[in-house]
């Protein structure tokens, strides 16, 4: 096993409490402060075939959906993509890392670095020690622990300074911070290796966020036209909307109870912008953006009061799927991403994200609770159509149901794709809403490259004649292509160029130097059996190995079906 230069370093100790508040992206990722003394790096990794550990067992096993014949004609392909995606892998081979500070943003007991491998299934991060995996031989058994990546914030480390004098800094280092003020640092042995781990990191959570904003599209066309007043609830929000909610800020922090007011565009202002926007010319309509805010506070009592905190430019707000088929009707859960202030002394903004729980009252459900609370807010942000209507195109970066395939497979960007973005110059310097921004116009150039005849090739949910591009369309449906299943790939690819059509090369990524992870010569315990092996997968099916092809393709052809904004105009 690598040997590591040192003991663990003693950093500064953090005088924060207990994180209550979102924290910027860039000051969970502040190494000045470790500069002096910052964890002695390794002499050099250990030496290993690119094989998976015979050792490892795997005990993750994503929940999967059950698309049985009572779900939803709506939902039906969002669970088969939900299923793909959790089962999918994007990356997988060995770093060291470092767990480098808790929730609470304090050092770690344990500051050392360690040898692991690892696999990233869908947004979970396996990590299995190496040191064990030698103990245990060809033999043994060794469980992983797990970092789930779902709400995580990463950067990439040029150079982090050590405690040793003598000592060059490390480089190929990936900061990760999953819940609070935590840190783990992921150290690398190439720079290739560094960024293609970063961009399955960032394409897992990119599929996943898109998945969640088509679930709520879904949920919205499949139940939305059973409520009763669905047009008064679709209607555009004109004034404020006030009520309890449940708010966490940011993922590991408690939830809060807080008196939520949504606040819309000035309603004169929006008239006056609309007004102007008629008189220019259709090809010169369009508009700069008025959009409110939504605050939070401790009592109902809103007058002269100062709130906790301030959502001001929200980029993106959907529904979480609960992992569980019957609470969809009960869960109110909301994410909502953009700039937050957070009125402390002094007051702070920066990106992040809050979760938010609207609070059920009498004889309303929770869907419609969530409607009732989310709807404002894509008023307010000017967010997927709204405030005029839904958009329902799957070809528009703006709507819900963006990149939603006619396949059973979920996903037009590949590992290489990603990493043209991280190569590109200044990406270090964008924020998340920036990332997905430059993520879904890559997925829209995919798709157009990918679609044969053309990118509106029977797309229903176009803007051409007899079409409306609002959720969903009056005729319009998403149908599976019956020969296009097949069941969920890695999206892991070496050496392998994704294929785009001679006529669209603008956005071809940079070709990776050399194959990843790379070859190493054998060590002492060369690991060769694959934990997928069926010898011995029965003792350890109860710790639910998983399929790393992804689940069984699903025998059914759902039909998206319709369910329109009909709203008087």
């Amino acid at each position: 096993m690598s040997q590591f230069a040192g003991p663990p370093p003693s950093p500064p100790h953090s005088s924060s409490p207990a994180l209550h508040n979102p924290q910027p992206a860039a000051s969970r990722h502040n190494f000045a402060d470790i500069s002096q003394d910052s964890a002695a790096p390794p002499r050099s990794h250990t030496e290993r075939l690119p094989s998976r550990p015979m050792s490892m067992v795997q005990t993750y096993q994503p929940r999967l959906m059950d698309v049985a014949h009572d779900t939803l004609p709506e939902l039906q392909p969002i669970f088969s993509f939900l299923n793909s995606h959790s089962n999918k892998l994007y990356q997988e081979g060995y770093f060291l890392k470092l767990n480098d500070l808790d929730s609470s943003g304090r050092p770690n007991a344990d500051r050392a670095w360690s040898e692991c491998f690892a696999q990233l299934v869908g947004t979970v991060l396996s990590l299995w020690d190496a040191a064990a995996l030698d103990a245990a031989g060809q033999d043994g058994e060794v469980v992983p622990t797990f970092i789930n990546l779902t709400d995580a914030s990463i950067k990439m480390i040029e150079t982090l300074p050590t405690r040793l004098q003598d000592a060059q800094p490390l480089q190929n280092v990936l900061s990760i911070s999953t819940a609070g003020k935590n840190r783990y640092l992921l150290h690398f042995n190439s720079d290739q290796s560094l960024t293609q781990w970063t961009a399955g990191i960032r394409l897992a959570m990119f599929e996943h966020a898109t998945l969640q904003e088509a679930y709520t599209g879904s949920l919205i066309a499949g139940k939305g036209k059973m409520l009763n007043g669905i047009k008064n609830i679709m209607e555009r929000s004109r004034f404020k909307s006030e009520d309890w909610t449940r708010v966490r800020f940011g993922a590991g922090t408690p939830w809060r109870r807080c008196w939520c007011v949504i606040t819309p565009p000035d309603e004169k202002l929006y008239q006056k912008q609309e007004k102007e926007a008629k008189k220019r010319s259709i090809y010169d309509r369009e508009k700069s953006v008025i959009k409110g805010d939504i605050k939070f506070y401790t009592s109902k009592k809103t007058k002269k009061t100062k709130p906790v905190a301030t959502i001001t430019n929200a980029y993106s707000a959907y529904a979480i799927y609960p992992q569980s088929k019957p609470l969809i009707d009960q869960s109110t859960l909301v994410k909502v991403e953009g700039s937050i202030t957070i009125h402390s002394q002094p007051p702070s903004t920066t990106e992040g994200f809050v979760f938010v729980m609207p609070e059920i009252h009498a004889a309303v459900s929770g869907f419609e609770t969530m409607l009732r609370w989310i709807l404002p807010v894509f008023d307010t942000f000017n967010l997927y159509g709204r405030p005029q209507k839904l958009i329902a195109d799957t070809l528009d970066v703006r709507s819900l149901m963006f990149a939603m395939p006619r396949e059973r497979r979920y996903g037009y960007l590949e590992i290489l794709d990603v990493t043209g973005l991280i190569l590109t110059k200044d990406s270090q310097l964008w924020e998340e809403a920036e990332w997905r921004k430059r993520l879904k116009e890559l997925t829209s150039k995919r798709i157009t490259a990918l679609t044969p005849g053309g990118a509106r090739r029977n797309n229903k949910g176009g803007n051409g004649p007899g079409n409306r591009a609002s959720l969903p369309s009056g005729n319009g449906g998403f149908t599976f292509d019956d020969g296009a299943s097949e069941r969920s790939l890695s999206s892991v690819r070496f050496n392998v160029q994704p294929s785009i059509s001679q006529g669209d090369a603008s956005h071809m990524p940079p070709q990776i130097p050399a194959p990843l992870p790379p070859t190493m010569k054998p060590f002492q315990f060369p690991h060769q059996r694959s934990v997928s092996e069926s010898n011995g997968i029965d003792r350890y099916s109860s710790h639910g190995i998983i399929d790393y092809g992804g689940p069984q393709a699903l025998e059914y052809q759902p039909v998206m079906a319709s369910f329109t904004d009909k709203r008087p105009t």
